[in-house]
């Protein structure tokens, strides 16, 4: 938390991954289901077995502007997930299901998180690739 809060006051560029968006959400005030199998009613498989491809709405932010898709399908491997949104954060995207799947911090440079893993597919997917070098060029920035 302490860091988080150091990096936040240095405007400094987040990447949150899986548990990465679960706590940042938590630590910027919201909350999440603990297990979503057991709260939430849904169809949609968020603890996937390969080849882990779960379709999610892209908001128009900065996501879907990098990606230019609206509609992309990403692994998914997470039985909590975010319940009440962070009121310093705004979703940019969501499964099907409603749930919230990417964050960003609209104040700052580059926070951004997402609920899947891009770097279990960066070698095959060309958007998982830009993700990192949206990170990467934020953080290269002067």
């Amino acid at each position: 938390m302490i860091l988080l809060e150091t990096i936040l006051d240095d405007d400094k560029p987040i990447l949150g991954i899986c548990r990465g968006i679960e706590f940042l959400n938590v630590a910027l005030g919201g909350t999440l289901y603990q297990d979503i199998p057991v709260q939430v009613k849904t169809k949609t498989e968020h603890h996937q077995t390969p080849p882990y491809d779960i379709p999610i709405m892209l908001e128009e932010t900065e996501l879907y502007g990098l990606l230019g898709e609206q509609k992309m399908k990403v692994n998914s491997y997470h039985h909590q997930a975010i319940k009440q949104l962070s009121p310093k954060l705004k979703a940019m995207a969501v499964s099907e299901d409603g749930l919230v799947e990417g964050v960003y911090m609209p104040e700052k440079k580059f926070v951004w998180a997402v609920q899947w893993h891009p770097e279990f597919s960066y070698q095959t997917d060309e958007n998982s690739r830009k993700i990192f070098q949206a990170f990467v060029d934020s953080a290269t920035k002067k």
